[in-house]
């Protein structure tokens, strides 16, 4: 079993919902390596709500799928502004599948109460405008 590690500096960020590529909000990673395609491995839950994905610690339902980026200080703050953190959703590191099989801790974006519909898997999959 491989045991998750932190990555040196600030590391990665976990995103599912609209800052993956193809998705509206991806802009927000400019310039951010991405990964690859990684999965949480613990089980969360994630809402939609007004095309909104909202991921919910408390509610173990499945793993949620997403991407993988390699972040420094800088570009965390740049994706607090966006997340509203701490006052709407929270960050939180988090164990990840990696695209490379291994387990890194991430941070990922938390709301604090379920919001909105439950989805039926944990992914995210942006409706055309």
């Amino acid at each position: 079993m491989t045991h998750a590690t932190a990555a040196p500096d600030d590391g990665y960020v976990f995103v599912y919902g609209t800052l993956k590529q193809g998705c509206r909000n991806h802009h927000w990673m400019r310039g951010t390596p991405c990964l690859g395609a990684a999965r949480t491995v613990h089980h969360y839950a994630l809402y939609l709500e007004q095309r909104i994905p909202f991921l919910f610690k408390h509610e173990a339902r499945y793993p949620v799928s997403g991407e993988l980026y390699q972040v420094d200080a800088g570009q965390l703050a740049h994706l607090d502004v966006l997340e509203r953190h701490p006052e709407w959703y929270t960050r939180e590191r988090i164990a990840v599948h990696a695209p490379d099989g291994t387990q890194v801790l991430a941070w990922a974006y938390f709301c604090p109460a379920p919001v909105g519909t439950l989805l039926a898997e944990g992914l995210y999959v942006e409706s055309p405008d």
